[in-house]
C-alpha cells in the first residue's frame, strides 16, 4: 500500500509539473509576440543593431526567434519550406499524368506515390539528430504525401476499401501528431496540414464523393484540433477553421443539391462541434479566463457555421426558407448568452458577442420576415426592448446597441421607406422614431451622471 500511495503522488506531481511547463511555454510563446511587435515597431532599435553588422550584410527578423541575413533566411528557411511544397506538389502532378496518359497500372502508381513519401520519411529520421528542421520539414512533406496517396487510392481508385484507407489515415495523423509534438514547431504542423488540406485539389477535379471529402477534412480536423489544445496552438485552430469553413461554403454555394442534405448537416453538425470544443477547450481544462484570441475563434466559427446553415437551408438562394435559421439562431445564440452568464460569468465579452449576435439575428428574422411598416416597427420595439434591458442591467453596450439599431432604422426610413409608405405609414414611423430617439436623450441628460458612473 506505501509503494501504491508512493506512485500515486508521483503521478500527480508529474501532472502538475507536466501543467506548469504548458502553462511557462505559453508565456514563453506570447513574450516572444511582444518581443518581436517591439522590435518591429521601434525602429530606433533596429537601426542601432544593424549598425552593429557590416554595411554590406541586411538584416531581417524571420519571426522564429533569431536574427539572420537575406542569405541565411533563404538558404535555411525558405528554400527548405517552397523545396518540400514543389516536391509534393511534383509527385501529385506527375501521378496525375500518369492517370492521363495511362502510363502505368492504378496499382502501380499509388504504389510509387506511397513509396515516395516512405523515402522522405525515412530521410527525416536519418537527418533528425544534426539537421531538425530540415527533418522536420522532410516529415511533413511525407505526411501530406501519404495522405494524398491514402486519398486517391479510396476516392479515385477504390484501390483499397474503405476500412483499410480509414486505418491508414488514422496512423497518419498519429503519426503526424506525434512527430508535430516531438519537434514542438507549430509552423511544420503547420506546413503538413496545409499539405494536407490542398492534396485532393492537386490530383484531379471534382469528385461526387463528397462524404468521402468532408470525411477526410474532419478526420485530419480532429488531429490539428488535438495538437492545438496538446500545445495551444491557436494560429494552427484557426487556419483549420477557416480553411474548412471555406472549402464547406465553397461547396455549398456551387455544389449543393438537395440530394446531399443528410450529409451536409451532418457534416455542418460535426465541424461546428469540433470548432466549438477547439476554441474553448484549452481554457476551460486549464481553469483560466478565455483569451481574446479564443474568443474571436469562437465567435468565428458561430458566423460561419450560421451562413453555412442559410445555404444548406436555403439550397443558395437566401429566401424565406432562411426564416426559421435565423429564428433559431437568434433563440441559440440566447441561450448560449445566458449559460454564459450563469455558469461563466467574468466572461464578459464572450458575453457580450453572443448577446450581439443574438440581437443581429432578431434584426435579420424581422427584416426577412415582414416587410415595410411591420419591419420599422418591429426594429423600434427590438430597440426599446435593448435599452430598457441595458438600463435594468447597468450595462452601457447594450444601450449602445440600442441606439445604434435606431439608427439604423432612421437610415432604413430615409432612404428606402419612403418611396414605398403611404403618408399615413410615414407619418407614424416619422414620430415613432423621433419620439424615441427625444425619449432617450432625454434619459441620457437626467442621468448622464449615473450612466457615467457605470460599469461597461
Amino acid at each position: 500500500m506505501d509503494k501504491d500511495q508512493e506512485i500515486i503522488e508521483i503521478k500527480t506531481i508529474i501532472e502538475q509539473l507536466s501543467d506548469e511547463v504548458d502553462s511557462q511555454r505559453e508565456k514563453l510563446h506570447l513574450l516572444k509576440q511582444r518581443l518581436f511587435e517591439l522590435e518591429k515597431d521601434h525602429t530606433v532599435s533596429l537601426k542601432t543593431m544593424s549598425q552593429k553588422e557590416p554595411e554590406s550584410v541586411t538584416t531581417t527578423d524571420i519571426g522564429w526567434g533569431e536574427k539572420m541575413n537575406i542569405e541565411n533566411f533563404i538558404g535555411l528557411r525558405l528554400m527548405h519550406l517552397v523545396g518540400i511544397v514543389i516536391l509534393v506538389m511534383g509527385i501529385a502532378i506527375g501521378v496525375k499524368y500518369a492517370v492521363d496518359n495511362q502510363l502505368i497500372s492504378e496499382a502501380a502508381r499509388i504504389s510509387l506515390a506511397y513509396i515516395a513519401g516512405i523515402i522522405l520519411c525515412v530521410l527525416s529520421f536519418r537527418l533528425k539528430k544534426k539537421y531538425q528542421l530540415f527533418s522536420a520539414i522532410l516529415f511533413s512533406g511525407a505526411m501530406a504525401s501519404l495522405y494524398f496517396t491514402t486519398y486517391a487510392a479510396l476516392v479515385y481508385y477504390q484501390i483499397i476499401p474503405f476500412v483499410v484507407a480509414f486505418i491508414l489515415m488514422l496512423l497518419i495523423t498519429i503519426a503526424t501528431v506525434y512527430a508535430a509534438i516531438q519537434y514542438n514547431r507549430e509552423e511544420i504542423a503547420i506546413l503538413g496540414m496545409i499539405g494536407a488540406y490542398s492534396i485532393p485539389f492537386l490530383i484531379s477535379a471534382n469528385s461526387d464523393e463528397v462524404y468521402l471529402f468532408f470525411a477526410y477534412i474532419l478526420f485530419i480536423n480532429c488531429g490539428i484540433a488535438f495538437l492545438s489544445f496538446k500545445r495551444n496552438w491557436k494560429s494552427m485552430i484557426l487556419i483549420a477553421m477557416l480553411s474548412t469553413w471555406v472549402l464547406y461554403l465553397g461547396w455549398a454555394a456551387s455544389k449543393y443539391d438537395v440530394a446531399f442534405r443528410g450529409q451536409a448537416e451532418l457534416f455542418l453538425a460535426a465541424f461546428y462541434i469540433l470548432f466549438t470544443i477547439a476554441s474553448l477547450a484549452y481554457a476551460l481544462f486549464k481553469n483560466r479566463q478565455l483569451h481574446i484570441l479564443e474568443v474571436q475563434h469562437f465567435v468565428f466559427n458561430n458566423v460561419l457555421a450560421l451562413v453555412a446553415g442559410l445555404l444548406v437551408f436555403s439550397e443558395g438562394k437566401f429566401d424565406d426558407r432562411i426564416i426559421p435559421v435565423t429564428g433559431f439562431a437568434c433563440l441559440y445564440f440566447m441561450v448560449l448568452a445566458i449559460i454564459n452568464k450563469l455558469v461563466l460569468p467574468k466572461e464578459i465579452l464572450l458575453f457580450k458577442y453572443l448577446t450581439g449576435m443574438s440581437v443581429i439575428c432578431l434584426v435579420s428574422f424581422a427584416g426577412i420576415k415582414w416587410d415595410g411598416m411591420m419591419v420599422t416597427m418591429s426594429w423600434i420595439g427590438i430597440a426599446v426592448g435593448l435599452f430598457a434591458a441595458g438600463v435594468w442591467s447597468k450595462m452601457a453596450w447594450l444601450r449602445l446597441l440600442s441606439i445604434l439599431l435606431a439608427g439604423v432604422t432612421l437610415v432604413k426610413l430615409i432612404l428606402f421607406d419612403r418611396y414605398s409608405f403611404s403618408t399615413v405609414e410615414k407619418i407614424v414611423a416619422y414620430i415613432s422614431i423621433g419620439s424615441l430617439l427625444l425619449i432617450l436623450s432625454f434619459f441620457y441628460q437626467k442621468y448622464r451622471q449615473r450612466l457615467t458612473d457605470e460599469k461597461s
